[in-house]
């Protein structure tokens, strides 16, 4: 479940992520510019095709580039783009706590939002999956995280995911989440108005037994937001935190490798119709964000 597109893993640190983002916003504001400038060379060459072209340009900016743009640099922001804090960052067996890092999931939540409703559009479910715990498989979860269940991640209180027995479990149960739902899931759960999953990333109770998606969700937030951290076990558990860190992983790389592809695929929609306005072939080579992932990875 660790890796893919992105490249992330369990070395990953929390800015590597916050500069995706500004990957992003950076890629996506040069190419608005670009877009303006053939714009403003049509006009003052009197080409026929301006006006149109300035209407789809137009279009295309204020209906996906801006928004993107500013939900891209909110997020970026909400996780950060420079110091050395891991991306799987679980506390100290018996030593700290859980940190909810609740107004940074806040806005987080909303930058990803701006993205996701221009890109995703009906894909996703952001109650996917289940409630029943991994360990029987029948059992419902519990709002606030029982023994045993993925929600004590989110616990506050040294050790709070117990022993290395109970901290299997959990782990087991984070996995089961992840595993079940999809990419779309994720994004969806994580952005919803008044949503378990940032309910659980922030208050530490879902409010109801929480799904596949609203676990994943919750985890995917909580991980990536500036200081979050999960709870640890109550005694030295390797095992299960390396599989807490490996679930970590996935749930991110599952949320943005598709968030990367409804990026690219909305944009190259939205250039296509553009090139149509210029009467220009269309095998021409466009501008696109092909290396966003790239450049982000090697920030």
């Amino acid at each position: 479940m660790v890796g893919g597109v992105l490249g992330f893993n369990t070395n990953t640190k929390k800015s590597d992520v916050g500069n995706y983002f500004k990957t992003v916003q950076d890629t996506l504001s040069s190419t608005k510019r670009s877009l303006e400038k053939i714009v403003s060379d049509m006009k003052s060459e009197n080409n026929p095709n301006a006006s149109a072209v300035e209407t789809a340009v137009t279009n295309l900016v204020t209906t996906t580039l801006d928004k993107i743009i500013q939900g891209a640099k909110t997020a970026s922001e909400a996780i950060g783009t420079t110091g050395d804090e891991l991306l799987g960052n679980v506390a100290e067996p018996a030593a700290g706590a859980g940190v909810a890092a609740g107004d940074e999931v806040d806005k987080l939540a909303k930058g990803i939002k701006s993205i996701a409703d221009v890109v995703l559009g009906d894909k996703g479910n952001p109650d996917a999956g289940d409630d029943k715990k991994a360990e029987d498989g029948n059992t419902a979860r519990t709002a606030a995280g029982g023994d045993g269940e993925a929600g004590k991640l989110f616990t506050a209180g040294a050790g709070a995911v117990g022993d290395a027995n109970n901290s299997k479990k959990v782990a087991a149960d984070a996995a089961k989440a992840v595993g079940a739902v999809t990419g779309s899931d994720i994004l969806k759960a994580m952005v919803k108005d008044n949503g378990d999953a940032a309910k659980l990333a922030t208050s530490q109770n879902a409010g109801a037994a929480p799904k596949d998606a609203t676990i994943a969700g919750g985890i995917a937030l909580r991980v990536m937001a500036k200081d979050g951290k999960f709870a640890g076990p109550s005694a030295a558990a390797d095992d299960a935190v390396t599989a807490v860190k490996g679930v970590v992983v996935s749930a991110v790389t599952k949320a943005l490798g598709t968030l990367t592809i409804a990026i690219r695929n909305t944009i190259d929609v939205g250039l296509k119709t553009v090139k149509d306005a210029m009467n220009i072939n269309t095998t021409d080579t466009p501008v696109t964000i092909d290396n966003t992932t790239s450049e982000a990875k090697n920030q």
